[in-house]
């Protein structure tokens, strides 16, 4: 400071009062980056919506099973049905793939959305491949059991005048007509059954219901035809069915 003339602390005093900085030894500063954690209802409904995909490929792994066991069911009924659950399986398991990255409820939802309305595996494809077994279970009974009319018909004819004779007619004809009309309809229940797509949901629903009902019909209708086969046996072998 001894050097600093009269003139210097003018200069500075100036300068102070100018509002001028001075230079000073500049300090590196660090900027620290936070990413919000996510709330606690963001990860219940992530998680949840991980347990409701993990059930959903579940039960596509069953009814692909059951699809691939069902020997009654016709090759291209077969066909279709599996190819379905195939494209359901890969849209499913691209979602469980992608819902645990997700990080905003817009991302969820839309997965949520996708699960449900691209994947009705249980309002569409669960009913569907049920059904679709057991229409083909009925079609192939009643296939099985028309090779038995010449067999009944022949018993039947083998006791005329005989006293159980009109009683085992009347078992044989409801028989035929019990087994000819479920060889028609229940071919028209796997046509409907197996037109139904998960874009089609809600509005299927109702058509799942009615074709059920005619599944569990026709089964009613078999028992019926075996009750009439057990009577005719019965006749023959002396049964009047008084």
């Amino acid at each position: 400071m001894k050097n600093l003339t009269t003139r210097s602390f003018v200069v500075l005093a100036l300068v102070a009062a100018m509002g001028i900085g001075i230079p000073s030894i500049a300090y590196a500063s660090s900027t620290t980056t936070t990413t919000a954690a996510p709330s606690a209802s963001f990860i219940t409904a992530q998680k949840a919506l991980e347990v409701q995909l993990a059930n959903r490929a579940t039960q596509l792994g069953h009814l692909v099973a059951d699809v691939t066991a069902a020997t009654s069911l016709s090759a291209s009924a077969s066909s279709t049905l599996q190819a379905r659950l195939l494209t359901e399986e890969s849209s499913i398991n691209s979602l469980i793939a992608k819902v645990p990255t997700d990080t905003t409820k817009a991302e969820l939802n839309a997965d949520r959305a996708a699960m449900l309305k691209d994947n009705r595996v249980y309002a569409v494809m669960s009913p569907q491949v049920f059904e679709m077994i057991e229409a083909s279970v009925v079609a192939s009974q009643v296939t099985t059991m028309q090779g038995n009319e010449s067999t009944l018909q022949s018993e039947t004819a083998s006791i005329v005048g005989l006293p159980g004779y009109k009683n085992a007619l009347s078992h044989y004809n409801n028989y035929v007509a019990r087994l000819s009309n479920w060889s028609t309809r229940i071919v028209s229940v796997e046509g409907a059954v197996l037109a139904q797509t998960p874009q089609g949901y809600p509005g299927n629903t109702k058509i799942f219901v009615a074709q059920n009902q005619r599944i569990l019909d026709a089964n009613i209708a078999l028992a019926y035809a075996a009750y009439d086969a057990s009577i005719i046996g019965l006749a023959t072998g002396g049964y009047t069915g008084s």
